[in-house]
């Protein structure tokens, strides 16, 4: 993903409405990325422990979320699913500054 969508992406997440449907909405109907790409970052997050994806047809009352995304249904009409930062503080400080940029945790994912 371009670095400036993939700051928009990670910044979507925080500010607007995490639903996997909105996601893949904007970044595939609007952006023209593939659902490959989005699962990527997704799974990416989800690995490094900085994401967890909540299936709200489950009852988490924990907060625990789903474990295998290969199994998600990644299409627009789907809104179960939602992403959710683990620690939103840490990122907030990343995100939500004068010039945001990249985090590095999410570098390797930049496509020129």
């Amino acid at each position: 993903m371009r670095e400036k969508d993939l700051l928009r992406f990670l910044t979507f997440i925080a500010e607007e409405d995490a639903q996997i449907s909105t996601i893949v909405g904007f970044f595939i109907n609007q952006l023209g990325y593939d659902v490959k790409s989005i699962n990527q970052i997704v799974n990416h997050g989800v690995t490094m422990n900085i994401f967890q994806v909540i299936d709200n047809d489950q009852d988490f009352g924990n907060g625990i979320g789903i474990h295998g995304l290969s199994e998600m249904d990644w299409s627009t009409s789907i809104v179960k699913y939602e992403i959710h930062y683990n620690d939103f503080e840490d990122y907030r400080k990343k995100l939500f500054v004068a010039n945001p940029k990249v985090p590095r945790e999410f570098t390797c994912l930049i496509e020129e």
